[in-house]
C-alpha cells in the first residue's frame, strides 16, 4: 500500500453501542465474526485486508448483504432490522475527529 492510500478502521456498532473496532490496515487474511442480538437476530462479517462486508443475515430483505464489501467511508452498511451499523473511519496520522457527519 503507498503512503497516498488511506487506510480505515470498521467501527461496528450493534444497538447504537460500539462493539468491535478493526483497523483494516492490519488483516492480512480473511476472516468472519458473528454478530448476535439478544433478540436472536444475527449477522455475519466477513473481514477481508481493506474491506468489510455482511456476507449472511437474519434480516428479510438482506439490503446489508446486498450491499458488497466497502472499502472506503463513503457509505456505511446499515442493517436496521437487526439494528447493525458498520461504518469505517479514515485513519489519520496524528488527527483525531471530534465528529463524522455526511
Amino acid at each position: 500500500m503507498s503512503t497516498s492510500e488511506s487506510t480505515y478502521t470498521a467501527c461496528i456498532y450493534q444497538e447504537g453501542k460500539l462493539i468491535e473496532s478493526i483497523d483494516l490496515s492490519t488483516v492480512t487474511q480473511s476472516y468472519q465474526l458473528t454478530f448476535e442480538a439478544e433478540d436472536g437476530s444475527y449477522n455475519t462479517v466477513e473481514i477481508r485486508p481493506g474491506q468489510i462486508a455482511v456476507t449472511e443475515a437474519s434480516c428479510p430483505d438482506h439490503i446489508c448483504v446486498n450491499q458488497g464489501f466497502i472499502g472506503n467511508s463513503m457509505l456505511p452498511i446499515t442493517c436496521l432490522p437487526n439494528k447493525l451499523v458498520i461504518q469505517l473511519v479514515e485513519n489519520s496520522p496524528g488527527i483525531t475527529p471530534d465528529a463524522i457527519t455526511y
